[in-house]
């Protein structure tokens, strides 16, 4: 069973049991068991589609980045900096 034997899957049973006690073993199994099943749920409805309303502000709001300038050496800047990443001279008065 996964490359390991018996043995080995009793010692470390025994060593998580030491390190969480036996009252916090059904809860961590719940735990991971819920995790396990959220990934396999998020995994398998694969990627939620964005709302066009949202895409749309989203694109507008790169638009306006992209368009801006830095004042002093004149390179274009793609995201909203306080400094110019180019020069250094600072963007926010």
């Amino acid at each position: 069973m996964f490359g390991y034997n018996l043995g080995t899957i009793i010692i470390i049973l025994v060593i998580v049991l030491l390190l969480f006690g036996p009252r916090r073993l059904p809860e961590l199994g719940d735990s991971i068991g819920k995790a396990i099943r959220s990934f396999k749920k998020a995994h398998d409805e694969g990627p939620e589609a964005v709302p066009k309303e949202e895409a749309k502000t989203a694109d507008t709001a790169t638009a306006g980045a992209q368009a801006k300038t830095c004042p002093k050496c004149q390179k274009e800047l793609t995201q909203d900096y306080a400094f110019c990443p180019h020069c250094g001279q600072s963007l926010k008065a």
